[in-house]
C-alpha cells in the first residue's frame, strides 16, 4: 500500500540521525506501534489519587478482608512505640 505522509523535516531528519540503521519505512512502524500501544493504555493513569485508591479497593475487594483500620493505624495515631 503506498501512502504519502506530510511529516516536519527536521523532526524527520532527527529521527533518521537517531536511528541510521533503520529504513525510513521501519522508522514510521516503530512510531506507529509505540503511539497505537501508548492509546490502548487503561486510561486510570488520569484518575485522581481518591479514585485510584476506590478503584484498587473495588478491584480487589479490601472490604472483604475484614481490615479494622482503627486496629491497624492504633500505634500510628496514638504514637506507641513497641
Amino acid at each position: 500500500m503506498m501512502t504519502s505522509l506530510n511529516v516536519d523535516t527536521a523532526l524527520l531528519q532527527e529521527a533518521i540521525e537517531l536511528q541510521r540503521e533503520n529504513s525510513l519505512e521501519t522508522l514510521v512502524e516503530i512510531a506507529l506501534r509505540e503511539y497505537i500501544q501508548r492509546r490502548k493504555q487503561p486510561q486510570h493513569l488520569e484518575l485522581s489519587f481518591g479514585e485510584s485508591l476506590g478503584a484498587f479497593r473495588e478491584k480487589y475487594q479490601v472490604h472483604e478482608l475484614g481490615l479494622n483500620p482503627d486496629r491497624i493505624w492504633e500505634d500510628v495515631r496514638v504514637g506507641t512505640k513497641h
